[in-house]
């Protein structure tokens, strides 16, 4: 699926750990999650390594677009059969709080970035 914002490499996703931001690379490089999930998981656990995939996934598809409801939907429908509709639920919006408040705090920074270097001393 292209990306309206391509992320060229894992090291311009600022405020990412670098498992999350190599995830969210091999995700837009067309990797399947099931696959990278199984992997994440012999290093970190199941639970971990699902929240990662399902992190790099939510990013991946606010920076294209989606609306909110539609990715909670689709994180609800990756998960329908390990775990209970409820808990499906509660992950997802879990997720997605979780990047929003991460992307807002990055746009933040870069705005006070920006005017620290105008109003910076010549």
């Amino acid at each position: 699926m292209p990306s309206a914002k391509p992320i060229q490499s894992p090291s311009q996703t600022c405020g990412w750990n670098s498992q999350c931001a190599a995830t969210l690379w091999a995700i837009q490089q067309g990797a399947e999650v099931e696959t990278l999930t199984r992997q994440l998981a012999r290093r970190y656990g199941r639970t971990r390594a699902r929240r990662i995939v399902d992190t790099a996934s939510a990013r991946l598809w606010l920076a294209e677009g989606f609306p909110s409801g539609d990715i909670v939907t689709m994180l609800e429908a990756r998960h329908r059969f390990e775990l209970s509709a409820s808990e499906c639920q509660s992950h997802a919006i879990e997720v997605l709080l979780t990047i929003r408040q991460a992307m807002a705090a990055e746009t933040e920074s870069r705005t006070n970035l920006r005017h620290e270097v105008r109003h910076a001393a010549a």
